[in-house]
This record gives C-alpha cells, structure tokens and sequence, in this order.
C-alpha cells in the first residue's frame, strides 16, 4: 500500500496526470492477474513452460511490432505453457522480476482478439508498447517471458491454470480459456539493479533553506528540516547527484527509486528502498519536472507546493535507476 500511495504521489506531482503507475486505460483487458494490476506470482510457483513443444499451436504471422495475422490450430490445446520465439532478438535477457516494455496481442484459442496495443493508438498515430513488471501478471506471462531476450517476438500459449482460471475476465476472457499471446519485447529493466546510482557525483545545488537530504548515494537518503523551515511556493527540481549513465530522453520509461516526505515531517518519510524494488513509469516521462535534462544515476530532489496550505507541501528524493525507450515502432 505504501508503495502504491508513494507512487500516486509522485504521479500528481511530477507529470500533472501523465505518470500513471497504477491505472491503465478502462476497458483494456491487461495481461494482470486479475485484468487489473494486483496480485504477482512468485518464484516458488511451478508453472510448467515448453519452448520447445512439439504440438500444434496457432500460426503466427505479421510484422514485429506492427502487426499480427492468425492461423487456428487443429490440435487439442496445451496443459503447458508455450514459449515459442518466433523472431529471435539481440538485446539483454529478461528476468522474472523485470519491468518490461512490449507490444501484445492477446486471443483466444480460436483467434478471437481480446486485446492488443497494436489497437490502441489514436487514429493517425503510432501504438506505444505497454511497460508492466511480470511481478504483476498472470504466472503464463511471467514465467513464459523470463528468459526471453529483448527484441524476440514470443508466442505464448497459456492454459487457463496459468491466467485467468475458471473465472475468466471480464466478458472478454470466459473461465476456462487457453489464451494465445503474441509478444514484441522492446526493452527491459531490472528493478533491483541500483549500479547506475554508483558513479554519481555530488553537484553544488543545495535544497532549499531549512531543508536537508543526507546519505550515501545508492541508498536510502534522510529527510530533515528545520523546525522553522517555511515550505517552498513553487514546484521545483534540484539536481543533488549527476548521474553518469545516458541521457533520459522525451520518449523514455524510467526506473527509479523515491523517498517521501511532507514538509516538515521527515521522520515519516516513506521510501521504494524499504521495499527492494524500483518503481517504474508506464509511459515516456522524458520530459516531466524531476527527469527532463537529467542522466541515469542521478539524484534529484523535486518539491510539490500546496500554496492553499503551505505545510502540505511534498518533498521527493528520486534516485533514477533506468531508463528506456518506448517511442512507437516506425
């Protein structure tokens, strides 16, 4: 819960609605636990996944990252899940706790589209990829995508025990589906890798007045103010720490840890670093207060005012983990 009310926070005060770490939009049916972002697996779950199975599944064809077309299987369905790589990438590989950005087309058995972000672009635009982390999908997703690389197209084939059950979701997915997938990875990023916030270096930007931050870089910091301390009137972002790695561009998803405080209450602050997890962006966030003009590895200090009541003022130390591109395939 915290990390969710943490999340929230950032999202108000970073990008005025365009950060949205929980929500996705009405009436998709997301590749979740439960069609929202809820429930994980973890890695003591047995799900039985063939990446070389010998059956017939569905054919799959189409361009990576534009299209799909669909042939039907006449053979009976799978009771495992189905990891087929059907173009082979070069990137990094995936791990079972990554965030991960991809296009999707999710059917089922008989071909019958459920969802797809290929659909999802206003007409005369490109499609953006979905980021998610596979903590936070049904057990197919995650444990059929760990070891695939960035830059695959994968054909997974997920029996009912291994997605939504008998349950179904929505009225879209009936009890009992298999579900047939197929996945464009786009990129990745570990949410326990903090080695970019390694070769950061201080800057000379100090916080405001009556304001500190302490500790190490690539850990938790403190907040502490004065007791006195008046809060500041205008939203602002403070470069502490130059990171190092690349440059966070306009159509960047970004990793990244956040401790939080309201004005005046540093001893209550609430941190990602309690919970050993990233946070992440579902969407670019380049160019929002708090990323825009900063590099992977920094440390940036972003204060949200509340000029109808002063001490309601938020104050943020984001430690950017990752960064990667999510612009629309051309």
């Amino acid at each position: 819960m915290k990390r969710k009310l943490l999340s929230l926070a950032l999202a108000t005060t970073l990008t005025a609605g365009m950060l949205t770490a929980c929500s996705d939009d009405a009436g998709k049916t997301q590749p979740s636990e439960t069609g929202e972002t809820t429930a994980s697996t973890t890695a003591s779950d047995e799900v039985p996944v063939d990446r070389n199975y010998d059956g017939e599944i569905p054919e799959i064809g189409g361009e990576w990252g534009k299209s799909v077309t669909f042939t039907a299987a006449n053979g009976p369905e799978p009771d495992v899940v189905v990891a087929k790589t059907l173009i082979e990438g070069s990137g990094d590989e995936v791990g079972a706790d990554d965030i991960v950005a991809a296009h999707y087309h999710g059917m089922l058995w008989d071909g019958t589209v459920f969802d797809s972000t290929f659909d999802r672009a206003p007409e005369g635009k490109k499609s953006e990829p979905l980021v998610f982390s596979l903590n936070q999908v049904i057990k197919g997703w995650k444990h059929g995508l760990a070891g695939q690389r960035v830059g695959d197209r994968v054909e997974l084939v997920i029996p009912a025990a291994y997605g939504y059950g008998e349950a179904g979701a929505g009225d879209k997915i009936p009890g009992g589906a298999t579900l047939v997938f197929v996945v464009d990875l786009v990129g990745k990023l570990d949410p326990t890798d903090t080695s970019a916030l390694e070769n950061a270096k201080m800057t000379d930007n100090k916080p405001p007045a009556g304001l500190s931050i302490e500790g190490p870089l690539g850990m938790k910091p403190t907040i502490a103010f004065d007791h006195d301390a008046k809060a500041p009137t205008e939203a602002t972002a403070i470069e502490l720490a130059a990171g190092s790695g690349p440059k966070i561009a306009a159509n960047d998803a970004v990793s990244y840890h956040i401790t939080g405080s309201q004005w005046g209450k540093g001893d209550d602050a609430e941190s990602t670093w309690d919970m050993g997890l990233a946070e992440y962006s579902q969407q670019a966030i380049g160019n929002t207060l708090g990323f825009a003009n900063m590099s992977v590895g920094s440390r940036v200090l972003v204060i949200h005012p509340d000029t109808q009541n002063p001490e309601n003022a938020m104050v943020f130390v984001v430690e950017i983990t990752g960064a990667m591109d999510v612009s629309p395939v051309q």
